[in-house]
């Protein structure tokens, strides 16, 4: 097997001190330095005086001495929500394993375990970090989206020759990358680690498994997820290959729209105990000119913008929804403040602010459950292309408001749309 690169650190926390020894022994071997503790209260020590954490990966039992292993999951996602986790146990109690995937660990192996499968579990998680490509931010995003896409059709293909595969969808749209991208903790990926959890369950005497009430509603909560994504890739494939019938409508429908779409969402507004604030509305140009559109999905676009500003700023903060109108066309701006999650003193990083629209790429990591996003990153790429079909266009910007005694970054989404006698 091909050893890992040299710089990969772990932290090992493991109280057999045989298996300790044979884990650090095998990891080494692949040319990885690994700090090793055989109690919780240790480890913890010791993340705590180093609390940038430069270690790549941490493997941990569950079952220790001076209490659960779960407990020392939770104590390192407090510290890195991205840090990738691997829970070695002997368990195969459904119960405890489900607790441990709701803390975002990215694999759990049952003992025995076999050492080839252990640093094919590793490789596979540090292949999935930030690669150091000597290319400009934008070229790596783009690779690592190809890279995706190619995941697919390896899928699609291995489906075809199961027989599972509908050949009349065969040529969905260009934004799958379903394995990949749906094994990050969500949905399919999830679906399967269920699987797993379901075949080491007590059987009735008819031989059907016993299912845990618990275990049926993490499969209905993941089927729900993985619905909304099939939905979502459904809806740029219509766009992608023209199939959304395009009609002419005057633009005040399109605002009437944005006004409902902000009703809708009214709910989830009191999440952040945030408020939507729309601008004044020049209607000169208006009752003289059309636009092209198709009010489901310009509804869906809107509903987007709107949640992704809400994900993305600040509690207590106003959205802003400003209109500019001339000749040509007009112009719908939604604008938000940054959250403190993102630390940025001058916005988003110019480099971002492109690949922002690019299908996979995410700004931010977390997962926002409250809001019912799919945290996919697709959702701005599905904005973009809807708006493409319709002869628009979509720009990202930072700006910054000086009306207070702060500089304050904000990011601005800027939508044009052309007249129907304007478009080119």
């Amino acid at each position: 097997m091909e050893k890992l690169q040299s710089l990969t650190k772990v932290l090992l926390l493991e109280d057999d001190p045989t298996i300790s020894v044979l884990y650090s022994g095998l990891l080494q071997k692949q040319g990885m330095e690994v700090t090793g503790f055989a109690e919780i209260k240790s480890a913890l020590e010791y993340i705590e005086s180093n609390p940038f954490l430069s270690e790549s990966v941490i493997l941990t039992d569950l079952q220790l001495p001076d209490g659960n292993g779960l407990e020392f999951v939770r104590e390192i996602r407090k510290i890195n929500k991205s840090i990738p986790i691997i829970v070695i146990t002997s368990t195969e109690d459904p119960k405890s394993i489900i607790e441990v995937m709701k803390e975002h660990v990215q694999e759990y192996i049952i003992k025995p375990v076999i050492p080839a499968e252990l640093l094919s579990r590793i490789k596979y998680q540090l292949s999935n970090k930030d690669k150091e490509y000597q290319y400009s931010e934008y070229e790596k995003q783009k690779i690592i989206s190809l890279e995706k896409l190619l995941d697919w059709y390896s899928y699609k293909n291995h489906s075809l020759k199961k027989g599972e595969f509908n050949t009349q969808d065969m040529h969905k749209n260009l934004f799958y990358g379903l394995r990949t991208s749906l094994a990050q903790g969500a949905g399919f990926g999830i679906l399967t680690q269920i699987i797993d959890i379901i075949k080491v369950m007590p059987k009735a005497e008819n031989g059907n498994f016993i299912l845990d009430s618990e275990v049926l509603d993490l499969l209905e909560e993941n089927a729900i997820y993985a619905k909304k994504v099939l939905d979502r890739f459904t809806e740029i494939e219509e766009v992608i290959f023209d199939r959304i019938p395009a009609v002419q409508t005057n633009p005040v429908q399109v605002l009437k729209e944005l006004n409902s779409v902000k009703s809708e969402m009214s709910t989830i507004f009191l999440l952040k105990n945030q408020s939507f604030i729309m601008g004044e509305i020049d209607t000169k140009n208006f009752e003289s000119n059309s636009i092209l559109w198709n009010q489901k999905y310009f509804h869906n676009v809107f509903y987007e913008l709107l949640l992704n500003a809400m994900r993305f700023s600040a509690s207590s903060s106003k959205i802003y929804t400003l209109f500019q109108s001339n000749k040509d066309g007009f112009v719908i701006s939604i604008v938000n403040s940054l959250s403190e999650d993102f630390q940025m003193k001058d916005g988003i990083p110019n480099e971002y602010l492109e690949l922002v629209f690019e299908p996979f790429f995410r700004l931010h990591k977390n997962i926002y459950e409250k809001h019912g996003s799919l945290d996919f990153g697709i959702g701005l790429s599905f904005v973009r292309q809807t708006l493409q079909k319709f002869g628009g266009t979509i720009s990202a910007f930072n700006i910054f408001d000086h009306t207070n005694s702060n500089r304050e970054p904000k990011i601005e989404f800027r939508i044009f749309l052309p007249y129907s006698s304007s478009e080119k």
